[in-house]
């Protein structure tokens, strides 16, 4: 008989992040998740006491995913723009990861971390782009994250698809719409 395979909890937590990319959280089970790993459930449950920890280590590797690409929004020549061009391809890239954190009621599987390690660089990006008014600029991101949502869900549920550049050309025009509109009404 041959020996049994020893897994890791880094090298479950991988296949595990695997599946949930590939096909949401509903393809997160013990048994796929074996099937996947060439194992039966045993050394799943060695690693991890429920699913719920398990699909709670799964759900941090994909907060990473994540959180990287609002780091690389971040770093672009124009952080505020980057950022909306950041989720909107994280939406593209990683469907099911983007249905998961915001087309999923929250608590339907495993309570999502709404905090992002990035938001005190967000906000210095938002207030930075209204003059250093912190609250113009939480009202700018939000409208412009609304806006930002929109196309990404619409891709996301294939009812539009735009390009890098229609993109980028329609967050400028809102952005630019949106910045003059709270100048006026400063000066109005």
């Amino acid at each position: 008989m041959p020996p049994k395979k020893k897994l890791t909890k880094e090298e479950i937590t991988d296949c595990a992040f695997g599946l949930l990319r590939a096909g949401g959280m509903a393809a997160l089970n013990a048994r796929a998740l074996a099937d996947r790993l060439g194992c039966s459930t045993m050394p799943i449950f060695r690693e991890f006491s429920t699913m719920e920890e398990l699909r709670r280590a799964a759900v941090g590797r994909a907060l990473e995913c994540y959180h990287a690409y609002v780091r690389q929004g971040l770093e672009e020549p124009l952080p505020f723009k980057g950022l909306g061009m950041a989720y909107i391809r994280f939406a593209r890239e990683e469907p099911q990861l983007f249905q998961l954190f915001y087309m999923t009621p929250a608590g339907t599987y495993v309570e999502v971390p709404r905090a992002d390690p990035n938001q005190s660089s967000i906000d210095s990006v938002a207030s930075s782009v209204m003059g250093g008014s912190d609250e113009e600029g939480q009202r700018v991101l939000r409208e412009m994250w609304i806006f930002v949502h929109g196309i990404a869900t619409m891709i996301v549920l294939g009812t539009m698809d735009f390009n890098e550049e229609e993109i980028s050309e329609m967050l400028t025009d809102v952005f630019s719409g949106l910045r003059e509109n709270r100048k006026e009404k400063k000066n109005g």
